[in-house]
């Protein structure tokens, strides 16, 4: 034998005892090929080997286990870098839009929502397109898309949490430029409600709950959760990071808080709120409300063919349509926003929303917080999201007082064949797909976007030491400004003028939409 073929006998009977010790004779080790026992030497003559002797070329081990270990390492890695650069980008957001809130915002309140939305949340919308994973948006409609000018309504159904990524991403690639503001549900979030008006609230509803009536709707025919048999006490409590995320939101970017537990105590802000943004038919500042009104976030911890069951019993009592993927829609927040935005005359646009491979099952539960989210988005979100998008104006909602339900029955269908064919329903007068990248779209403005937020917060000690001379600046700048605006009189235009307070605008005719649905079809007033 060859010096080799020894070295080779001696680890094979090294194995052969330690692992006749262990498990008996004869057992082999896991991680080593079984032997050949006629095999050649180095000179290429034929030996024969120890009935242990481990070949030649043939002893291999298996490194399965660390390499998944290695992944998931890198992945941490990546996901904490990513996460890093988006809370930094948030604060520069966070920053730029505090400081208009504080130095644009007491002399021009539609001056500081439009500089908020462009430099501010659009620049952040444009920066998280540029870390998160990319999505594929196929839009089709029947119309324009979605107009950059004016006001507007939203209403979409709810595919899963996280499904106004798509459709911010989607009015990013259009040129909505971070103009949409979606409800947020004070149920949820609980951010202006005292302890005593909390526990008032929590004791009626469980009362109403216990009753099972079907007179217990909420205002404007919506379904409350103790109508259709919710338990308050089941919700989950709403964690830190997410309440505060949410307080931002309302605050300083004025996302509308929606209440429909305690509407009659919330509704005058929401409306007040509401009507601001209809101030000079939106035009200085628009806005486009985002609103889900089935309202799945409610009931995160309840089964979910439960609550499907209890919503169609309501349905059917109150003989309203009873649905099969959906939810009966809540007509609070819709009914508040068509109130409110009257004298602008919004256009409703009506959107259905659905991911690559949905096969007609409801929405999963999910844990709502930060953290859910950040794993959702970075993990778990369709790569592929249709959205198909139809245009009324509001004559034709308000003509119909079962609007929205009509609608939503139609969406129920409409899921129904996208979940055999994974494609909405090809109609007649609606536009082919139209497919946008949320990553690559402008990929430019992303990364300039990015690099400019993560900059904001190195000036932040620069703000700091300039912010007492800023701050008095500001304050007798504001002071002379309202002083001149109280003797002279140059305060805003009557909400029944026209553009400049001297044509009057007729009261019981609210007048066309701001933009009609081609560019030609109407002429364009008040431009």
């Amino acid at each position: 034998d060859t010096p080799t073929d020894t070295i080779h006998l001696q680890v094979s009977m090294f194995w052969s005892k330690k692992l006749s010790n262990n498990t008996g004779k004869g057992a082999s080790h896991p991680l080593i090929s079984p032997p050949d026992n006629n095999h050649r030497n180095h000179n290429g003559n034929e030996s024969r080997s120890h009935p242990n002797l481990l070949p030649e070329g043939r002893a291999h081990v298996r490194f399965e286990q660390d390499d998944s270990v290695f992944l998931a390492l890198v992945d941490f890695v990546v996901d904490a870098i990513l996460a890093g650069v988006t809370i930094v980008s948030a604060f520069g957001m966070a920053t730029v839009v505090l400081c208009l809130y504080l130095i644009v915002r007491p002399f021009s309140v539609s001056m500081a929502r439009r500089l908020s939305a462009q430099i501010g949340a659009s620049s952040w919308l444009d920066a998280l397109a540029l870390i998160m994973p990319n999505v594929q948006i196929k839009l089709t409609g029947d119309s324009d898309i979605p107009s950059p000018v004016g006001t507007s309504i939203l209403v979409s159904n709810h595919m899963m949490d996280g499904d106004w990524f798509a459709i911010l991403m989607l009015g990013r690639c259009v040129g909505l430029r971070g103009t949409i503001k979606a409800f947020l549900r004070n149920e949820i979030l609980n951010l202006n409600q005292s302890s005593e008006r909390s526990l008032t609230r929590t004791s009626s509803t469980s009362s109403t709950r216990m009753m099972r009536s079907p007179s217990h709707v909420a205002v404007n025919g919506s379904p409350t959760r103790a109508a259709i048999g919710g338990a308050s006490n089941g919700r989950h409590p709403t964690p830190v990071d997410l309440s505060f995320a949410a307080k931002f939101l309302h605050t300083f970017l004025e996302f509308p808080l929606l209440n429909g537990e305690d509407y009659i105590t919330d509704r005058e802000h929401m409306f007040q709120l509401l009507r601001s943004f209809a101030d000079n038919d939106g035009a200085t500042a628009p806005v486009h409300l985002l609103l889900f009104p089935e309202g799945w976030s409610l009931y995160n911890g309840e089964n979910r063919k439960d609550v499907l069951a209890r919503s169609n019993e309501f349905a059917k009592r109150e003989r309203r349509p009873q649905l099969k993927h959906l939810l009966l829609p809540r007509t609070t927040g819709f009914n508040a926003s068509l109130d409110s935005l009257r004298e602008s005359s919004p256009v409703v646009y009506d959107v259905t929303i659905a991911g690559r491979g949905y096969d007609g099952s409801l929405p999963p539960i999910f844990d709502l917080s930060i953290v859910s989210l950040w794993n959702l988005l970075r993990r778990n979100y369709p790569r592929e999201v249709h959205v198909r998008i139809k245009r009324y104006s509001m004559e034709e909602v308000l003509a119909d007082s079962s609007w929205l339900d009509k609608k939503w029955a139609e969406k129920d269908r409409e899921l129904h064949h996208f979940a055999r064919h994974q494609s909405f329903p090809a109609d007649r007068g609606f536009a082919r797909y139209r497919t946008f990248e949320s990553r690559t779209h402008s990929v430019e403005t992303s990364v300039v976007s990015l690099f400019r937020l993560m900059l904001v917060p190195c000036f932040i000690p620069v703000l700091l030491l300039l912010s007492i001379p800023i701050v008095w600046t500001v304050t007798w700048i504001w002071i002379f400004y309202s002083s001149f605006k109280i003797v002279f009189g140059t305060g805003r235009p009557n909400a029944n003028t026209g553009d400049g307070g001297t044509t009057p605008r007729p009261d019981s005719n609210p007048g066309t939409p701001f933009v009609p649905a081609t560019p030609f079809a109407s002429p364009m007033l008040n431009w």
